[in-house]
């Protein structure tokens, strides 16, 4: 009897587990399914996770930055000199752990010595605190992901971010085959800076799987990053554009119109100035600009605030449908004679055009929004507010004996200047 209790609640148990993946499963999808849409909504990307809560690249920086609301986590990968796959951006281990000297190049360091380090906090340096973090291996990563659907229970609902490794191409191998032994395709970008477009077309053959791919240019050209997203679209869902131009990272309509018709997403990077434009930084005005711009997916470090943003900007583009629906969609503009309703009823129809587009748009910024309602209810108002006028024609038409008087003044300034005009000439 005993023996049968346990079984079935150990069945009771992986039922539940196998329910918790399968959730957790389609949470990725959605996510997947988002980022392989190129006018899919506006995904947030966390850079080495959440610097203001723990060390880059370390677990609790991934944790922080899920709980905090981001799509995608950009994470570096490096090998050991034993061939272990680790964490860590910069080549060497000054800048983010305690207890090595200078340019301890990790690639020469074995992974037992580099385990035997503690990670400083957030971006890491000389007056960053001191913690007792270790440096992930990417194997751990994964691992901790299988752990937290196991750990769930059936009802939950929270959802995970996608990963996107940065890493050498000559380790793309090593890093695909563990992708594939952990079962993290539908879960892992491939960002890749370092390969021409044909090399990654040969590796993608190679694979048993469809791969998540972006890909980075950076330059000052538009020509140039237009020829760019025309070929990597043929190979990656996203391209990381990049530049040091004063005046922005934005290219103008000829490279975001070029990104949506090739169907690939479009990156910026606001919380790096230094190859977004300079002056752009990683604040709401800037998000704004960037998504009104063509940008769909963001780079932050500030993913609350963004979320928090994006959520406002769903909120009004709610309210902004409610008030198109429920009052312009089925309005049919009356038929004036009046020449002042010309004006009116031209507002009305670009309001209501440009409307549409921000309602078709899946990533509008939260100015198009708001200027898509005022410039909808005020084109909508003006013809309520005149509609008296308007139907007898007499719309913008006050006549008064004051503006007689001062129009017949008008004409008798005008021909005595021009008579006098004459005569001068005459002499």
């Amino acid at each position: 009897m005993m023996k049968k209790l346990l079984s079935a609640i150990f069945t009771f148990i992986i039922l539940c587990s196998f329910t918790s993946v399968a959730k957790a499963g389609d949470n990725f999808h959605i996510l997947t399914q988002a980022y392989k849409t190129p006018n899919g909504k506006t995904m947030i990307v966390s850079d080495k996770g959440d610097i203001s809560k723990a060390p880059e690249n370390s677990l609790m920086a991934i944790h922080s930055a899920e709980n905090a609301g981001a799509d995608i986590i950009k994470i570096d990968v490096r090998t050991t000199a034993d061939g272990v796959l680790i964490l860590m951006a910069d080549e060497t281990v000054t800048r983010t752990c305690i207890g090595y000297g200078e340019n301890t190049v990790v690639s020469e360091m074995t992974y037992d010595e580099i385990s035997k380090l503690n990670l400083l906090g957030g971006e890491g340096g000389y007056e960053a605190k001191k913690t007792t973090l270790t440096v992930p291996t990417l194997e751990e990563v994964f691992s901790d992901r299988k752990l937290y659907y196991l750990s769930s229970s059936s009802t939950e609902t929270k959802q995970k971010a996608l990963f996107m490794l940065d890493f050498d191409w000559a380790i793309r191998d090593k890093i695909s085959n563990l992708v594939t032994e952990n079962s993290m395709q539908n879960e892992v970008i491939f960002y890749i800076d370092d390969a021409k477009p044909d090399e990654i077309t040969t590796w993608k053959e190679t694979l048993p799987f469809e791969p998540m791919i972006m890909t980075y240019f950076k330059g000052n050209v538009i020509f140039a990053a237009t020829a760019n997203v025309k070929t990597d679209a043929e190979t990656a869902d996203c391209i990381h554009l990049a530049t040091k131009n004063p005046y922005g990272v934005i290219f103008g309509e000829t490279v975001q119109g070029t990104a949506y018709e090739a169907g690939i997403r479009t990156m910026a990077t606001p919380c790096r100035p230094e190859i977004c434009g300079t002056q752009i930084q990683d604040t709401e005005v800037w998000w704004d600009y960037l998504i009104s711009a063509g940008f769909n997916v963001i780079m932050t470090d500030n993913v609350a605030g963004l979320k928090a943003y994006l959520d406002d900007c769903s909120a009004k583009e709610r309210i902004l449908d409610d008030y198109f629906n429920s009052t312009i969609k089925g309005y049919s503009l009356p038929d004036f004679s009046s020449d002042k309703f010309l004006d009116y009823r031209r507002a009305f129809y670009n309001a209501y055009d440009y409307t549409l587009d921000v309602l078709a748009d899946n990533s509008s910024a939260r100015s198009d929004i708001v200027t898509a309602e005022y410039e909808l209810k005020k084109a909508y108002n003006d013809i309520y507010a005149n509609y008296s006028e308007l139907e007898k024609g007499t719309a913008g038409m006050t006549v008064n004996p004051l503006t007689i008087f001062l129009s017949a003044l008008a004409i008798a300034v005008v021909t005595v200047a021009e008579i006098y005009v004459y005569k001068k000439k005459k002499k």
